[in-house]
């Protein structure tokens, strides 16, 4: 029952994620029409589904993260947040690191280039805390979501590690959790440093990404966000 469910919502995500494609045929075929996205998905449809994936204390939003510092990483397409104030993605226009507990990357098609791109823009938000003006480590994990892959997983494997080792990156700056939708599940394994493992699980898949993603999401942060650090206009106030 409960894999059943997952699986429909898989299956819903790839939909999503290939509507785009037909919303660019009709709009050439009927000159004139504005495209409904020009993103490569659907980016409201991801979301929706990707919210029924998170608990309901959190909100999944495309809003920016940012530190204290300003260093706001690219290449990020989702966020899972903790709204702790109305109107905030207007208030500060990008969602404090300290208040951001993981983040979604999302691949249609799973492929030696499409993997690097994806690698980079993880990397990229892993090295937030590395421009903290206090170097306080803020750990954001990052899943990845594939539609499709278009090689075995040894190769994928293989494709992980070579990009790491040869840009010498730090293991902290590397991906959590890496789910190819109905299909297979790579999951970083904390226990050894560099190390991957790819299961095969298929229509479980969606199932085991649930359970695996939320036990990320229910470490609690150490650090209280402190708004004050984020407000840096420096002004001098008459005093009475």
């Amino acid at each position: 029952m409960v894999r059943d469910y997952f699986v429909s919502l898989g299956g819903e995500l790839i939909k999503a994620c290939n509507a785009s494609q037909k919303e660019k045929s009709d709009s050439k075929a009927s000159k004139g029409k504005k495209k409904a996205t020009s993103c490569e998905y659907h980016p409201e449809k991801v979301r929706e589904i990707l919210s029924k994936f998170i608990p309901n204390h959190f909100t999944v939003g495309t809003d920016k993260v940012i530190n204290s510092a300003g260093y706001s990483p690219q290449g990020v397409d989702f966020i899972v947040y903790k709204k702790i104030f109305p109107n905030m993605d207007l208030m500060m226009q990008a969602i404090p690191c300290e208040l951001v507990y993981g983040a979604f990357f999302i691949i249609k098609i799973l492929t030696a280039t499409s993997l690097a791109e994806t690698l980079m823009r993880v990397a990229n938000l892993k090295k937030i805390h590395s421009f903290s003006e206090d170097q306080t480590a803020q750990f954001i994990p990052a899943f990845i979501l594939a539609m499709d892959l278009q090689m075995t997983y040894q190769d994928l494997k293989n494709l992980i590690l070579d990009f790491y080792v040869s840009r010498s990156l730090d293991n902290l700056f590397e991906f959590d959790i890496m789910a190819i939708v109905n299909q297979g599940i790579v999951v970083k394994d904390w226990r050894e440093k560099r190390s991957f493992k790819i299961l095969d699980t298929g229509d479980d898949t969606m199932q085991w990404f649930f359970i695996l993603m939320n036990e990320y999401l229910d470490v609690k942060k150490d650090e209280l966000f402190d708004l004050r650090r984020y407000v840096k206009e420096t002004r001098h106030y008459r005093e009475y």
